[in-house]
């Protein structure tokens, strides 16, 4: 819903780009592919935000050509120091954030410029990849207790969530 809703603003020229900041962090439990080679876009399409972009849109080339024409931006949170996003008129999307700790959801947030509008998306309560970013350290939750009660704010927390009867039956593992 998060990039449905940014790609149609993109369509109604409400915003002229979509930026991304994700964490690649590895799903809890999974190990780790370690170096991977090629550039940046390359690595990131790789990885879950990759893999979400091109359920979402059909294809990686489809992917690769809002790429190609500027109108989407993939940013590792490795990356973002220093970023403005001031002038851009852009929507940024920040993957994953249940797994950002305080200090670097402060960080993504102050890149936000006046023009730009911000989705932050993720599920502090059950998808936690990495101890570092639990409990009273996670950035997610931190946002919804200094940012509620803001008149430029707001939270949709999803009652429930069915991709298929597997999925459901899967939630009783």
């Amino acid at each position: 819903m998060s990039l449905g809703f940014l790609f149609y603003q993109l369509e109604r020229h409400k915003i002229d780009k979509i930026i991304v900041f994700c964490n690649t962090v590895a799903a809890k439990n999974a190990a780790k592919l370690g170096y991977l080679p090629g550039t940046r876009n390359e690595k990131l399409l790789d990885s879950q935000i990759g893999n979400l972009l091109i359920s979402k849109l059909g294809s990686r080339a489809e992917v690769e050509m809002l790429i190609d024409e500027e109108k989407l931006l993939l940013l590792p949170m490795s990356d973002i120091r220093g970023y403005d996003t001031s002038g851009m008129r852009a929507g940024i999307y920040i993957s994953e954030a249940q797994n950002l700790d305080i200090p670097l959801m402060k960080l993504a947030l102050q890149r936000i410029g006046e023009d730009s509008i911000c989705i932050i998306d993720g599920d502090a309560k059950a998808q936690v990849d990495d101890i570092n970013f639990a409990g009273s350290n996670n950035g997610l939750r931190r946002v919804s207790k200094v940012f509620r009660g803001h008149d430029f704010y707001g939270e949709v927390e999803l009652q429930q969530i069915h991709r298929s009867k597997i999925g459901l039956v899967a939630e009783q593992m």
